[in-house]
């Protein structure tokens, strides 16, 4: 048989009906203790299991399908995505070590930078994210270890040039790690890009029902060994019940992804062309000035995107829009069945500042001209007011 396309192994993978008494789904192991039956049984190291905080047959099943996904061999599965942003890094680098880091990096991720590894002895840059594989390269000196990417940046959507920032990172000896949430395993191959260390909030897309916290680390190699034993080592570990939620998520993952997907187009093309609206800000859209290099890299969009508002919006206009929404909630987070918006508040210290407000805006799975529909009568309320 030819090998399974990712479509296919995120319904199969982490199955064993076979070891299951002929059922399709793995069974939820709540486990802390694994018993011996004797004492010469419990001093062998050979143990599959050991202890339930370092895994079970429902972790394993789960990490296992992940993994899959990014051709990588192995992915661990911890408390969070920004735990997933912690440890990537901190796994790979030591004290003394500088480390280079988009200015549009996710806001929670930023905090973990500038409040903990300047506690661990580690050097953060960071730099824009438009910056060219020469300018990159003047900014990695004898100390740099990683270099990290997000494409495109969480609330401001610029796209990377993955392949020549990758090429030059290696090329000085450094790692790359890259958040690929929004890109996920369909639509951006983060392993075949030359991505050393992958870095995904399991809480979007892959969970998909704004239930579950989880964040994944998938790697290959030496470097999956120094992820694996450094989350062993600090005792991360993740619910069973979440990590079964996680994998049943899977099984549909693609198909909530493509109707957010085609959601998302419905909705930012008719915001695209509002007067309000000075700049669309989704990579899918040729309007957007880095859509060659998602073109070039990626194989579809997901449902998150931003607008910049006319900063001479008032809040009072803003707020009539948005809180009177039906169908979209007010919220961070996104990747759920529910659609979802949000004003953008960001710290950035390289990219040029816009005056304009961010609304960042997540297309969930509901009917997209009852999408629409909600927003247009939004933006009838916020004009009133302007």
């Amino acid at each position: 048989m030819t090998q399974k396309s990712k479509r296919t192994r995120s319904v199969h993978d982490g199955m064993n009906p076979g070891g299951n008494h002929g059922i399709p789904n793995p069974p939820v192991y709540h486990a802390s203790t694994i018993l011996r039956s004797s004492m010469a049984e419990h001093r062998k190291k050979t143990h599959r299991y050991d202890y339930g905080r370092i895994g079970t047959p429902t972790s394993e099943a789960l990490e296992g399908a992940v993994a899959g996904l990014y051709g990588t061999s192995d992915t661990v599965a911890v408390p969070s995505g920004l735990c997933a942003i912690a440890c990537g890094v901190l796994a790979a680098v030591k004290t003394q070590d500088n480390v280079l880091f988009p200015d549009t990096i996710y806001g929670s991720g930023r905090r973990f930078i500038e409040y903990v590894l300047p506690r661990s002895g580690v050097e953060a840059r960071f730099y824009d994210p438009l910056i060219d594989a020469k300018g990159l390269d003047a900014l990695i000196n004898e100390h740099t270890s990683l270099v990290y990417i997000e494409t495109p940046g969480s609330l401001t959507f610029e796209m990377q040039d993955t392949k020549a920032l990758i090429g030059t990172a290696h090329d000085r000896g450094c790692l790359v790690a890259c958040d690929n949430t929004w890109g996920t395993p369909f639509y951006f191959d983060a392993a075949g890009h030359g991505v050393d260390i992958i870095i995904e909030a399991g809480t979007k897309y892959i969970s998909g029902h704004s239930d579950v916290n989880i964040g994944f680390v998938a790697s290959s190699g030496d470097v999956a060994q120094l992820i694996r034993r450094y989350t062993v080592a600090m005792g991360l570990t993740v619910g069973p019940d979440d990590l079964y939620l996680a994998l049943r998520g899977m099984r549909t993952a693609l198909l909530r992804l493509k109707q957010s997907e085609n959601n998302g187009y419905h909705l930012a093309r008719w915001l695209e062309e509002q007067p309000e609206v000075l700049e669309m800000r989704h990579p899918g859209l040729e309007s957007h000035p880095q859509h060659n290099l998602w073109k070039r890299d990626f194989s579809g969009a997901c449902g998150l995107f931003s607008i910049y508002l006319d900063p001479a919006i008032s809040d009072a206009a803003v707020d009539a829009m948005a809180d009177n929404l039906s169908l979209f909630g007010i919220g961070a987070s996104w990747g759920g069945h529910e659609s979802l918006i949000m004003e953008a508040h960001f710290k950035r210290g390289i990219i040029k500042k816009t005056d304009a407000r961010v609304i960042r805006l997540y297309a969930g799975l509901e009917d997209p001209d009852e999408l629409l529909d909600d927003l247009k009568a939004g933006f009838e309320r916020m004009r009133k007011l302007t």
